[in-house]
């Protein structure tokens, strides 16, 4: 449903692109004026004042959003990297239940040193959507680049293609009519994607090459699309070698062309050139958790399982203190086909996470399910998820997520639905009842309970909140669902 994003990595380089309205903000355009209500860490940034003299990273995240705080380290490199250059790189964000100013400022606090760069915080939106809505850009993270000259040069996820083109700015190869023509290729690409029309996606990819050559990244789309959709998996590897020499002195893209090839059923050539290309992301950056990461995989995928616990191992002792970066590991290592000797080690991974960020509860989420659906040890799992509750205090974002995980998760379900209804009226309690999606997973914490009258009334109050949501229709099937019938969908 709307609690969890799924996505191919293929699709991830699109849609993590430049998908922006023209005729509102797009690239070229003179950005807009920034309107903070608190500068958390960090000089003000006035825009206006930056022209002639500086680029701006402008990017916005959420304390909430497990991408954006995977991010943080990145930025904090790039600021580094190219600090002195005349880049600032500013964190932008915007109040909601979940993200408070608060909660920012503790947030950036424990961070450290590790979040070292400008923090913005803005109570009232009109930053966000002067940027975000107005470029057709609806998930976060998501940055914009502002040149010199006070126009939005690029837009993107932070993690896919921004190092390069700062880099290029700072180089004074940047061709912001290149960016703008690129931008116009993402946004036809994807239109493509509901319609399923992956041969006008191919030759838009190559459109996208033709535009900027020695980007790596259409090729990775063309090797998906002739591996995924035209089954041609010798093309495929001819196109993703391609792919690795255009990437040969980019980590980040080199890691995300081994995640593409990585493939379990162990297809010949796609590990091998995964293996090298996760090497080399390591040879230019030893210490990147992702790589790392990645690595493991693609022994897994190998079969080499020995040389992938050792991995396993090392990066653990690696990554000790880095607790976002254990905790995704610990997830990759807790896949139940991994067995027990991961298990072990995802506990460890996880447990070091926790150890790290005492106060991050969502860490005490990870342990939950790695105990629950891997070691298989329910009084333990218990007795994690009842402390995640207590902990989690007044975080009505984690006690929904928790509950709803709890009730629907793929080895959870139907073992802690007394804990999944604590939570979730407890969520309820905090949100004051005004939330749509917490009142859904009450309702149904409260039919699983068996007091079906009750949820119905429940569920009715959610679909009354969610308007006209484009999840309507599964509130309803779920209304239908309490009621026992699959008559007509009723109105009120």
């Amino acid at each position: 449903m709307r609690r969890a994003v799924m996505g191919l990595v293929v699709a991830g380089i699109l849609t993590l692109g430049a998908a922006v309205q023209a005729d509102e903000l797009g690239i070229g355009d003179d950005a807009p004026k920034l309107d903070v209500t608190k500068w958390v860490k960090g000089k003000p940034v006035d825009l206006s004042e930056a022209k002639g003299k500086g680029i701006t990273v402008v990017e916005f995240w959420a304390t909430w959003c497990g991408p954006c705080v995977a991010s943080v380290p990145h930025l904090t490199h790039l600021q580094e990297k190219y600090g002195d250059k005349g880049v600032t790189v500013l964190g932008m964000t915007k109040f909601d239940d979940g993200n408070t100013l608060d909660m920012v400022k503790k947030f950036v606090k424990k961070q450290g040193d590790k979040l070292d760069y400008t923090i913005a915080f803005e109570e009232e939106s009109k930053t966000y959507d002067a940027f975000m809505k107005a470029a057709g850009q609806n998930g976060i993270p998501t940055a914009f680049i502002v040149d010199k000259s006070g126009r939005v040069a690029w837009i993107g996820h932070p993690q896919s293609g921004l190092e390069d083109a700062l880099g290029e700015m700072v180089a004074g190869k940047f061709d912001i009519e290149v960016a703008k023509k690129v931008a116009g290729i993402k946004d036809k690409m994807n239109e493509t994607w509901a319609d399923d029309d992956f041969e006008t996606r191919f030759k838009l990819a190559g459109e996208w090459s033709a535009a900027k050559p020695k980007d790596p990244s259409p090729h990775m789309v063309r090797s998906g699309i002739l591996h995924r959709d035209m089954e041609k998996p010798a093309e495929a590897l001819e196109a993703a070698k391609v792919a690795f020499e255009l990437a040969h002195d980019k980590p980040q893209k080199l890691s995300r062309l081994a995640s593409q090839l990585t493939s379990e059923d162990n297809e010949k050539g796609f590990n091998e050139l995964a293996m090298k290309a996760i090497s080399r992301a390591l040879e230019l950056e030893p210490k990147d958790a992702e790589a790392t990461i990645g690595k493991f995989r693609v022994l897994v995928a190998m079969g080499k399982e020995s040389d992938a616990v050792k991995t396993a191992n090392q990066a653990i002792k690696d990554l000790d203190g880095d607790a976002p970066a254990l905790a995704r590991f610990a997830r990759v290592l807790s896949t139940p086909a991994r067995g027990e000797q991961c298990t072990d080690l995802a506990i460890k991974a996880v447990e070091l996470a926790i150890a790290a960020e005492p106060d991050e509860a969502y860490h005490l989420m990870s342990k939950f399910k790695i105990l629950a659906t891997c070691k298989k040890d329910i009084k333990a799992a218990r007795g994690v998820g009842t402390y995640l509750i207590e902990k989690a205090g007044d975080d009505a974002g984690l006690l929904n997520a928790f509950a709803w995980d709890a009730l629907t998760g793929e080895g959870l379900k139907g073992e802690f639905n007394d804990l999944a209804l604590e939570a979730a009226k407890r969520c309820d309690e905090v949100s004051e009842g005004e939330n749509w999606m917490y009142v859904d997973t009450f309702a149904l914490a409260t039919f699983e309970s068996g007091a079906r009258d009750e949820a119905i009334k429940l569920q009715r109050k959610a679909i009354k909140l969610a308007a006209d949501n484009p999840a309507m229709d599964e509130l309803l099937d779920r209304l239908l669902e309490f009621a026992g019938t699959t008559e007509k969908k009723p109105k009120d």
